[in-house]
């Protein structure tokens, strides 16, 4: 893993917070799976310091819960993101409304997403939770994000993620990164088979397979490769209205070292 040696995440080490904000979407699914792997990616990106919020597109925006809907009526004022338990210094905002309506504003406006830069430039990272039909939606058209996907280890989960990565490829053409964590190395044969079978699948069906990462969940180092692999392939929303590839900071400083126990 990441024990010797350079890997693709080595370039970040140096790297702090600029102006862009970096999009990671992760796809959420029924049952909340995979909510433990959403917070230790956060808290992995904090500790590499890069502030991180997250909209949360599984819940709703209330009186009593304001959040992204509430933000994007500049006219309405809400209190600062709450922080989750056990979460250190974690911005969450309910985010289902909000991002509904960035979707129906795509239609003959610039990327939806942008609107979000001017919203959150006190963070450096969104972490963009919601449903693989929100995901599939005009929300994502003009990106070039790559949505994290958690395979799951019961006997459908590879045709779920297969459907997934098939409604994000027709609805935006976009492919999504496939992640299998195991508990345990007797895991380890039977996941890569599931992820073997996925990817072929969608080569043969999509034209193209999705970028895949076993990962072991009770491992920092593998979860820190993870944090990595999203920062180092987010999108980032420029001030500008652009898109751009993670830029170089004017003064890199060095960032939490990396884990590297097993």
């Amino acid at each position: 893993m990441l024990e010797f040696g350079l890997h693709q995440g080595t370039s970040l080490y140096g790297r702090t917070p600029q102006d862009g904000l970096r999009l990671i979407p992760v796809a959420g699914t029924p049952g909340g799976m995979g909510l433990q792997v959403l917070w230790d990616i956060c808290t992995h990106l904090q500790a590499l310091g890069y502030p991180t919020v997250v909209l949360d597109g599984s819940e709703r925006e209330t009186s009593e819960a304001p959040g992204l809907l509430e933000l994007l009526d500049d006219t309405l004022w809400i209190e600062p993101p709450t922080q989750l338990p056990g979460a250190d210094s974690l911005a969450v905002l309910p985010a289902a409304r909000g991002l509904a309506e960035l979707a129906s504003r795509r239609a003959g406006a610039p990327q939806a997403l942008l609107t979000l830069q001017p919203l959150l430039r006190r963070y450096a990272v969104v972490l963009l939770y919601a449903p693989m039909a929100l995901l599939a939606s005009p929300l994502m058209e003009g990106s070039s994000a790559s949505p994290l996907v958690l395979l799951g280890d019961d006997g459908k989960a590879v045709i779920n993620s297969y459907q997934q990565l098939k409604l994000l490829s027709f609805h935006t053409g976009l492919m999504g990164t496939v992640a299998r964590l195991v508990h345990g190395d007797e895991e380890r044969a039977a996941a890569q088979q599931q992820l073997r079978v996925l990817c072929d699948c969608a080569a043969k069906h999509l034209g193209r397979a999705p970028r895949s990462l076993l990962l072991h969940a009770n491992r920092p180092a593998d979860l820190q490769r993870l944090a990595l692999e999203l920062l180092e392939n987010a999108e980032t929303l420029c001030a500008s209205g652009l898109f751009a590839a993670l830029p170089s900071p004017n003064e890199a400083q060095r960032a939490t070292p990396l884990a590297t126990s097993h």
